[in-house]
């Protein structure tokens, strides 16, 4: 909390006295000091509390939240529907641009073309691009059939690691009520994942196996291996924050008869549904 308090913006001096007076401030009142003083479920933040020195000896400090979302700021201006968002984009690309692009304490400007831009880079262009290239790679190389012999190689290390620490990271963003961050933890398992598939080159290391390269044979069954239990990873973190997109990447992940479903394109663009939808950029 800054020590100058006009460095504190956004606060509604008005709704700090209608919080305060609703129950019951300077009137002896007994839910004042049960529901403001001492409870650990704040109504309003502590930064309006701390601009008008009134205290709130139960709470921690919002710099450090714990039970209540962390202060952000809200302006007067033009609103967005979430439903009528929801209706031409789907749930998930509202919640995908809530979860990634608005800050925990800070105002975030919208408007459909940004929210169609994220979602088309992070679910066409992200997560559905690297299940697709890896499920391809399935086909291709193992008939579908994800192998299940696999032994050491460094090349899918980085990629294992950054999948085991995922879920920790992801505890600990929340803790914080810092989504962003969360889903900053779990899209670097895509990364990561892009980034091993260009480091060892499966279709390379196929080209060596019809050579007859035995050696080059496992090393591509364990990258095989390693790529498809980093998108299941990557699914199961998902589900929490966007339910139907993980779904669908579970999915294509979970075999039938023991070969995989045929890799498809599991997101579509949403780009050109702005011009149809939203002449103009609103927010």
């Amino acid at each position: 909390m800054p020590d100058d308090p006009s460095q504190v913006v956004y606060v509604w001096w008005d709704a700090i006295g209608n919080y305060v007076t609703s129950l019951g401030y300077g009137t002896g009142d007994s839910a004042y000091g049960r529901w403001w003083e001492t409870t650990s479920t704040a109504s309003t933040w502590s930064a309006r509390e701390w601009c008008a020195s009134t205290p709130c000896t139960g709470r921690p400090c919002c710099c450090r939240p714990d039970s209540r979302y962390p202060p952000t700021s809200w302006s007067a201006g033009t609103t967005v529907d979430p439903a009528a968002l929801a209706a031409p984009y789907g749930t998930d690309a509202v919640r995908w641009w809530l979860l990634r692009d608005v800050p925990p304490v800070r105002d975030a400007d919208f408007t459909p073309d940004r929210l169609t831009t994220r979602a088309d880079a992070d679910f066409a262009g992200g997560l559905g691009n690297v299940v697709h290239r890896i499920v391809t790679m399935v086909h291709r190389f193992r008939g579908g059939v994800v192998p299940t012999s696999v032994s050491v190689d460094s090349g899918g290390l980085a990629l294992m690691d950054v999948c085991r620490e995922a879920p920790g990271l992801v505890d600990v963003a929340l803790a914080d009520f810092d989504f962003r961050r969360a889903i900053h933890a779990v899209w670097e398992i895509v990364q990561e994942a892009n980034r091993c598939i260009d480091t060892t080159r499966p279709w390379e290391l196929a080209r060596e196996e019809r050579r007859g390269n035995g050696e080059a044979a496992k090393q591509l069954d364990t990258i095989l291996v390693t790529l498809v239990a980093a998108c299941r990873v990557l699914a199961d973190e998902l589900c929490p924050f966007i339910p139907d997109a993980a779904a669908r990447i579970s999915g294509q992940l979970t075999p039938v008869e023991e070969l995989l479903p045929a890799a498809q394109r599991l997101f579509p663009r949403l780009h050109e549904d702005v011009r149809r939808v939203h002449p103009r950029p609103c927010g």
